[in-house]
């Protein structure tokens, strides 16, 4: 019997060995961390291109710049959340995947250049020409995120350390 006056502790008992990572949520951290990188780039590279970007008509290099920051930001904290195995990292971790999708939709819908011209002309006005496996692809890492995070395994991972105060009030 525990003593309610004690200071929580973790779940798992002292000397047992540690959860290793499952190889799934490997695989996802690193896809996050490719994302990062690449909205990293977009960022720096904005800055450094600012002017250059500033004398093309379209996009605004401040869109870029804050996009490229928020990004990096998010997926910087999410990353370490997956990596570390935080127990809020999976809600994150479908959050961001659900945002960032949308934030992809939205971005190529209606602020992509889609020239309307050739047979495609209206649809070409709002969709960009491989919309459909970019569709697919959305969805399939959509779904696999939700079966990874969904699985027996990666629950254990993420709630070994015991964190969750919830069950301990009661």
């Amino acid at each position: 019997m525990e003593n309610p006056d004690s200071p929580i502790e973790s779940k798992a008992e002292v000397g047992s060995p540690p959860i290793s990572r499952p190889a799934r949520v490997t695989i996802l951290a690193l896809g996050v961390l490719i994302i990062t990188i690449i909205n990293l780039l977009r960022l720096l590279l904005s800055i450094a291109n600012w002017d250059f970007l500033n004398s093309w008509p379209g996009v605004s290099p401040l869109y870029m710049v804050f996009t490229g920051l928020i990004w990096t930001l998010t997926g910087s904290l999410l990353f370490w959340g997956v990596w570390t195995a935080k127990k809020w990292a999976p809600k994150l971790m479908q959050a961001v995947a659900l945002t960032y999708a949308l934030y992809y939709w939205l971005d190529h819908v209606f602020l992509m250049d889609h020239p309307a011209s050739g047979v495609m002309g209206a649809q070409r006005a709002l969709l960009p020409v491989n919309w459909q496996f970019a569709a697919g692809v959305t969805v399939i890492c959509l779904v696999y995120i939700a079966w990874v995070m969904s699985r027996p395994n990666v629950k254990v991972y993420f709630d070994r350390d015991g964190s969750n105060t919830d069950k301990d009030q009661t």
